[in-house]
């Protein structure tokens, strides 16, 4: 099921550059002592109490009774100028309730989020604002973005692993991916041949039945695939490359955008390029390469260094290629 609100992934590079882009105005207001919410504030906390050398204290909230305690065994000294951390200022009252706690035992308190919308009950003083239609999307909540989890009404009997939303990639798992030259050579041909392939012999051990195929063949391909999936008995949403909108050297961004705008939590992909590249633009989501018979996880990261290593090196001299070590 496709929902209407995109996720904007918060990984923990994207956290931190939150963090230290408001780190000048919190260090000219003077604040005693940082206070989290726990548990999503906790992690920008850690980083704002690090940054302006503060103690870090951190409250506990009990959603269904709007309940407010101390986390900490300790509290700041009363009087004390507080910025108070959450991850999100939402619909709910979580924040609304955590200042009002720390107001009424006489803290000056001051709010940042890192992420905050329109319908947010309480703006705060600090923060990051989402672009209309998205969803801000947190490592350490991976699963909350799901419709099944948004359907416990934020409150999950199940651990939140079980609210997981998978993804696989088609050619090169379901079925054998056949050698692009064959393609280039003999197009009709080849497209038959792949068409009766069977499913390969060895597949992730999960039940793939349901599970939404992001592929990168081109839309006008759905026919021919569909009828492939539905006679193997694969069921789930087929999403297919929008040509107008990609080309096939975009293949990797169509696979990340769509894990985005459907809220995948984990995605598998046969091509080890293309995993390195979805996970680099979809930084929150797990991604997985499928080598032929194990599924490893990827990260990937920008290396401004490196990068910048490189472009130091051909402006100094347009004769010589960068070291083989420093291509990336």
């Amino acid at each position: 099921m496709q929902t209407t609100l995109t996720a904007f992934s918060y990984d923990y590079s994207r956290v931190e550059a939150a963090v230290f882009d408001h780190v000048p105005q919190w260090r000219k207001h003077g604040f005693d002592a940082i206070v989290a919410i726990a548990r999503g504030g906790l992690a920008p906390a850690v980083m704002a109490s690090t940054a302006l050398s503060l103690p870090l204290f951190a409250l506990s909230y009990q959603r269904a009774a709007r309940q407010v305690s101390w986390f900490t065994a300790q509290a700041p000294a009363k009087g004390a100028r507080i910025l108070l951390v959450e991850d999100i200022a939402g619909r709910g009252t979580t924040l609304v309730d955590c200042h009002k706690f720390l107001a009424a035992q006489g803290y000056e308190t001051r709010t940042f989020t890192l992420a905050y919308d329109a319908e947010s009950r309480m703006q705060p003083d600090y923060g990051v604002k989402l672009p209309p239609g998205m969803r801000a999307w947190f490592p350490w909540e991976r699963e909350s973005i799901t419709p099944a989890f948004a359907a416990t009404g934020n409150q999950p009997l199940q651990p939140e692993h079980e609210y997981a939303s998978w993804a696989i990639d088609l050619d090169g798992i379901l079925l054998a991916d056949l050698p692009p030259h064959l393609y280039d050579s003999n197009l009709a041909g080849t497209l038959a041949q792949r068409d009766g392939l069977p499913p390969s012999k060895v597949l992730p051990s999960m039940d793939l039945s349901a599970l939404t195929i992001i592929t990168g063949r081109p839309e006008q391909d759905r026919s021919r695939t569909q009828a492939w999936l539905d006679r193997h008995g694969f069921r789930g949403e087929l999403v297919m490359r929008d040509e107008s909108l990609h080309t096939a050297a975009q293949t990797a961004r169509h696979k990340a955008m769509a894990i985005l705008a459907r809220n995948h939590t984990h995605f598998i992909e046969s091509e080890a390029a293309q995993a390195l590249e979805i996970a680099r633009q979809a930084p929150v989501a797990r991604i997985f390469w499928w080598n032929g018979t194990t599924a490893l996880s990827v990260y990937a990261g920008d290396a401004p260094q490196l990068c910048l290593v490189q472009e130091t090196l051909k402006s100094a001299d347009g004769m010589h290629a960068p070291p083989e070590s420093l291509a990336v």
